[in-house]
């Protein structure tokens, strides 16, 4: 399977910079500039900011979209229809809060687990894409109201610790796009299953 959309999770807004929530965009801007492409082009006509990688057998967009996070489905349902792109091509950067701050697990064929960004794409598209999700920690107290907790920005420890996993988060989504779901899930949930038993006390 190849995959032909990757799209990161956020808000946009000078205000939800760095936040919990934008991981995804975060990880895309990383990626993009990572491969040597730094300069996102605005589609209003869709609602995105994106930018278009040859690959081997047609092209890869890496995409954001120009609103909320919580509308992230409607964007990625007019580029599927324009461009005749199947769910199943589709991969969606979200962050988890049931994972530590970094840690990557890409999973396929499951719910939204709460989260509204993914539920909107599911409503829109339908089942089949992939998560690639990336962790940003769970609430600090359990009192926490979640949607604080997610627009929170990350501290400074958090962020250098953010981008010390880049990388790492970079060779994972590469890999799913190279080698396709199983043998990344194999490879990084796998890594990621043994980093958390080892660092269980």
């Amino acid at each position: 399977m190849s995959f032909r959309i990757v799209i990161g999770l956020g808000n946009q807004g000078a205000c939800y910079e760095n936040t919990r929530h934008n991981i995804g965009f975060m990880a895309i801007d990383y990626v993009a500039k990572t491969w040597g492409y730094v300069t996102w082009k605005h589609e209003k006509t869709m609602s995105v900011f994106f930018i278009k990688i040859p690959r081997e057998g047609g092209h890869l967009f890496l995409i954001k979209s120009d609103g909320l996070m919580n509308l992230s489905g409607i964007p990625i349902a007019k580029i599927c229809s324009f461009y005749k792109i199947p769910s199943r091509e589709v991969v969606v950067i979200c962050d988890d809060i049931s994972l530590d701050i970094g840690t990557v697990k890409i999973t396929e064929r499951v719910g939204t687990a709460g989260h509204n960004g993914v539920g909107s794409i599911l409503e829109k598209i339908g089942p089949g894409f992939i998560r690639f999700r990336i962790g940003i920690g769970g609430k600090q107290h359990p009192a926490m109201d979640l949607a604080d907790h997610v627009l929170s920005k990350f501290s400074p420890e958090d962020l250098e610790l953010l981008t010390k996993k880049m990388p790492h988060i970079s060779d994972s989504l590469k890999l799913l796009l190279d080698k396709g779901v199983l043998s990344a899930m194999n490879t990084v949930n796998r890594r990621t299953c043994i980093q958390n038993h080892i660092e269980q006390p």
